[in-house]
């Protein structure tokens, strides 16, 4: 039994129109996380327009010392992706990862090609880091990648490449976030490059031994800093040294960081002639934004400025 020629069109019409009425179903966008504020920063701008990023640290949180919370666990559960700086930084985080089965797994430090600074032992020589290279030891390095201009141009490029290998249904619209990113990161940093041109000699102190790549990239004159690890008190002897610095350095800047007021630095700084201010190398107060990274980068030179001109 056949059906006749008017029954199969008012199916076919039928079929027209639920094809049109009915959404086009596909894969939700991955939910993206990552362990630091100045990451999702980054990473914000890639994903515009497709999805969010999230942060795993509550701001002003050190990933130095950070202790997982439950709260943590269920973001990091929840996640398809995660970026983090590496187990140099984000040391709580390199067992726990590894036995996730959900979550890609992007330690930046090492899948991104970047000019990674020697730690405090020997900032003077730079290396250039290519993914997959196995030479890289624990603290050899400073983890600090953030704070370069052309380390966040890399790290958004190895961040673009991942989510469009994840998601390729958005693999364009990354691209696209990327070279958009790239080219107002060039242009915001030859503007704060011409700014502090005229503040290369004036000496600073800062709080923790965070700023090398900030330092070298801008030619700062960074004369010591207070501690290694803002978590631990820096002995004496080292004070001792660093007041008389203070001293002989004159019309000079300090800068503290937000995270952290320990007491000792009004002690040491009285008596001399420095100025005080704040550097916040995790932009706490930033908002999240596809341009977030650039006004990031643009507060942290107009607080060097705004301080070393006094």
């Amino acid at each position: 039994m056949t059906l006749s020629r008017k029954p199969k069109i008012m199916i076919w019409l039928a079929g027209l129109l639920l094809s049109i009425t009915l959404p086009a179903w596909s894969k939700e966008p991955p939910k993206v996380l990552t362990s630091i504020k100045p990451l999702q920063l980054i990473a914000a701008s890639i994903t515009e327009g497709v999805t969010s990023a999230d942060v795993l640290l509550p701001p002003g949180a050190s990933p130095h010392s950070h202790s997982l919370k439950p709260s943590d666990a269920r973001k990091l559960y929840e996640a398809d992706i995660i970026f983090w700086v590496g187990p140099d930084m984000e040391t709580f985080l390199e067992k726990t990862l590894s036995g996730s089965k959900k979550a890609v797994s992007v330690p930046l430090m090492q899948e991104s090609k970047l000019k990674l600074l020697k730690s405090s032992e020997g900032k003077e020589e730079v290396h250039d880091h290519h993914p997959g290279e196995d030479d890289h030891h624990h603290g050899e390095y400073d983890a600090h990648i953030w704070l370069s201009p052309n380390n966040a141009i890399a790290m958004a490029k190895t961040m673009s490449e991942k989510l469009s290998k994840l998601d390729p249904e958005h693999k364009k619209q990354y691209k696209e976030n990327f070279k958009t990113f790239k080219k107002e990161v060039q242009t915001a940093d030859k503007r704060n490059s011409t700014k502090l041109t005229n503040y290369h000699s004036q000496p600073m102190f800062v709080f923790h031994d965070a700023y090398g790549y900030l330092q070298k990239h801008y030619k700062l004159n960074v004369v010591d800093y207070f501690t290694i690890n803002p978590e631990q008190q820096p002995g004496a002897k080292h004070l001792t040294r660093l007041q008389d610095k203070l001293k002989k350095a004159g019309n000079s800047c300090v800068f503290r960081e937000p995270q952290f007021q320990p007491a000792y630095i009004d002690r040491i700084i009285g008596g001399t002639d420095a100025s005080v201010a704040v550097l916040d190398p995790l932009a706490t107060d930033i908002a999240v934004s596809p341009d977030g990274y650039i006004q990031f980068m643009d507060n942290l030179t107009d607080n060097i400025i705004s301080c070393l001109k006094k």
